[in-house]
This record gives C-alpha cells, structure tokens and sequence, in this order.
C-alpha cells in the first residue's frame, strides 16, 4: 500500500545523556496496518509482567476510518487507458473513479523526545500535501501522481503509577489520500475499419430530395439533370425538380431541387424527353448522403505505431448504391 510505504524507512537515533553529538542506537522503527484501540490494548496487556512497554516502542501503526466520493475530481467516465499487446489486441480499462481515502497515522513512543524525533521525519514533508507518483495498474504500466494531505496533528500521553511516570505517549495524524477505485481490464479486438454514414431525413429537409415511387407509365426514361414538373403542361406545372437518378427496374424517379409540392396519383412528365408516369407513392426513409470510411496508413501498423489515416469519402447520388452499408 502506498500510504504505508511512505513511513517505513523512519529511523530513530538515540545519543548519549552526556554528548548529544556521539549516536549511541539507531534503529528502523516498525510499522504495520491496524486500528490504535487494539494496539493500545496490545500495549497495556501483560498478565504475567514479562513485556516491559519499553521493549515494544517506538512503533507506529496506521489504518483507514473511511471512504468517501470525490465529485470534484470525476473525469469523463468513458475514457480509457489504454495499451498494445500485439498486433491484434489492445488491453484497456475505463478511467478510475476518484475516492477521498482518509488514514489515522498512530505513532507510539516511551517517551516524548523519541516521539518527537519520528514527528520530525513526517511533518516537513507535508504543505499541507505530499504527492507521490505511482503505477495503479501494473498491468497498463502507466503512471499517476497522487496527492496526500496532512489535516491534523495531535498527541496523548498515559501515565503509570503518579503523573511524573510516562508509561508511553502517542500521536495522531490524519491524512487524506486523493486515490483512485479502477474496474476490470480488457482486451477487445483492434479497430481497423471505421465507417460513417451521414443520411438526411426528407421529411425534415423538403424539397432537398424527393423519392418517387412511380407507375401507370409510358415507358419512357428520364435522364440524368432533365426537368420535370408535375402536371399536364409545363407552364401551368405546379411543382418542378430536377432528375439526380432513374431507376427502371424498380420504377424509382429521385429528384432534387424540388418546387411546389408534388402529390400522389398526379403524373410527372419531363420538360425534354418523352417519359410520363403517374406518382404512386413517396419513399420517406431516411436518404444516405454521405459515407465516410477511415483506415489507418499502413493497414497493419500496431496501436504503438507511429501511423497516419486514409479518409474515403462518397457522396451521394453515389451513396444510391450499397446504400445498406
């Protein structure tokens, strides 16, 4: 755990009564995760008085008294992070969500001058934070800096027998660690194929482009940009377009630029060829206006590669065909 580690090289030096400048013992002072009740109680418990306190201390003890959500800090939730296995597979996993982690840090000592030693060794760092850099995910490998913040400092001190003897004293840090909760990594197939298709609603855009579904006709063709207008006579026509694409097979007349309004089981003509049809019916479905297709430059470059993109782009009326896609 990150917060333990940050206090387990906190060494205690103890010099002589005569000459504070000749270092009699130095020593790690030992730490491990727990709640100070139980410590306390671990300390003051001795039935058959065979553990003198001060062969237990100094040591420090640390533990987490809760949890909470940090709104401030919620980044996009769908973003990823993201790495490369091998050509074919990319292992990911969703942006964490940012936790308040709060922590008691118990230190226990004999006495005051040796706690206070061990408060010098913290205290500084701390303004009021400390950040640390770690990897949260080893498997993704990548790093994160997170803040750690020294809210408040206090001490205690019991007594054994009458107030002049010190059984042991202790202080009380508490810290707020800026952390992170991650979920689940996977690794799903590369992307390597991206198609868009942009369409337009002709029942929001009238007289952009109309579909007719035609019948009853001569038999006649229209071409491609010929005028043709609703009616029996072009001057007395009460709505025009012009021809984008004829399909005889499926008896299908797309038009664009349309004026008036064209109606159903009146007849379309066009202004400079012979065809003539009655208008059955409109097809109202969405109609495809453009397809975008991007693919990376080179084809089989990895997801660490350095590569480009090639942009495909088709426009309608090309989009007429394979309009499924």
């Amino acid at each position: 755990m990150v917060f333990g580690n940050m206090f387990n090289n906190i060494n205690l030096i103890r010099t002589s009564a005569t000459d504070d400048t000749v270092e009699v013992e130095r020593f790690k002072v030992p730490i491990q995760y727990g709640p100070k009740d139980k410590y306390v109680a671990r300390l003051e418990s001795d039935p058959d008085l065979l553990k003198p306190t001060q062969t237990l201390l100094p040591r420090m003890s640390f533990e987490i008294t809760d949890i909470n959500y940090d709104a401030n800090r919620q980044q996009n939730p769908l973003l990823k992070l993201a790495k490369s296995e091998d050509a074919t597979r990319v292992s990911h996993q969703y942006m964490g969500t940012p936790y308040n982690i709060n922590f008691d840090l118990n230190i226990y000592a004999k006495n005051i001058d040796d706690g206070n030693h061990i408060i010098e060794q913290i205290v500084p760092y701390f303004h009021p934070d400390f950040t640390v850099t770690t990897i949260p995910v080893p498997t993704l490998g990548y790093m994160k800096d997170i803040p750690i913040i020294l809210n408040d400092v206090s001490s205690s001190t019991t007594y054994e027998g009458n107030w002049e003897s010190v059984r042991y004293v202790y202080w009380t840090l508490k810290f707020t660690l800026k952390g992170y909760f991650f979920g689940p990594i996977t690794t799903p197939k590369i992307i390597r194929k991206s198609i868009a298709n942009i369409f337009n609603d002709p029942a929001l855009f009238a007289g952009a482009t109309i579909r007719i579904n035609t019948a009853n006709g001569n038999n006649g063709v229209f071409g491609t940009k010929d005028v043709v207008y609703q009616g029996s006579r072009y001057d007395t026509a009460s709505a025009y377009g012009i021809v984008l694409d004829w399909n005889a097979d499926l008896a299908k007349l797309t038009i664009g630029g349309a004026q008036g309004q064209f109606k159903v089981n009146s007849e379309i003509r066009s202004a400079s060829t012979n065809p003539s049809y009655r208008i059955a019916s409109f097809d109202t479905s969405p109609i495809k206006l453009t397809k975008i297709i991007v693919e990376p430059d080179p084809i089989d470059a990895e997801p660490d590669d350095d590569f480009g993109y090639t942009e495909t782009i088709i426009e309608f009326p090309s989009t007429l065909t394979g309009a499924n896609t």
